[in-house]
């Protein structure tokens, strides 16, 4: 096969899969940035009612409204971006793209994380169990550390032994009369 590539100009290689949508970190970081100012609060021009007229019909004025936080979402990120979560994630393989993502990524663990605080913290709570592998652990031990139980202390043995040797058959005679 004959060799197209000039001193001058060589040919790209392709890597295989899809092109990057984000070529560089700084076109990422900006679209993020986006994401999580859309988020916020912010002010927005909208049209609301500002009373009615004399033929009883609802006057609306356009006005500067304050939204409401939205949540960050790795998934919401994603989309805004206009990705899926598998690419957004896929990018932090990437060393240059790495910091930019896991930053991200920690900025929405960070805002499930303070929401466990608020009043109805059953979806964070879900996230971060499901999102970023918090489970709700609690230990109990049952052995009080190889003593016997106070209520039961006259009662059961200090050490339980097991006879391995034993047959199980032999120590079921109740199962022969049925």
């Amino acid at each position: 096969m004959p060799d197209t590539d000039t001193p001058d100009q060589p040919a790209e290689k392709n890597k295989g899969g899809r092109p990057l949508k984000f070529k560089t970190v700084d076109e990422l970081q900006v679209s993020i940035d986006s994401y999580f100012d859309a988020c916020d609060p912010h002010l927005e021009s909208r049209l609301v009612e500002s009373g009615i007229n004399e033929r009883g019909e609802t006057i609306f004025a356009q006005r500067k409204v304050m939204t409401e936080q939205r949540p960050y979402t790795v998934s919401g990120l994603a989309r805004a971006l206009g990705i899926t979560r598998d690419t957004l994630l896929s990018y932090s393989e990437r060393p240059e793209f790495l910091d930019t993502v896991d930053s991200a990524k920690e900025r929405c663990h960070e805002y499930a994380e303070n929401q466990l605080f608020g009043k109805s913290s059953s979806g964070a709570s879900f996230s971060l169990k499901n999102n970023w592998g918090w489970k709700d652990r609690q230990e109990i031990d049952h052995t009080t550390k190889d003593q016997p139980m106070p209520l039961l202390a006259g009662y059961a043995p200090s050490k339980l032994e097991v006879d391995d040797d034993a047959d199980a058959s032999a120590d079921d005679s109740s199962q022969e009369d049925l």
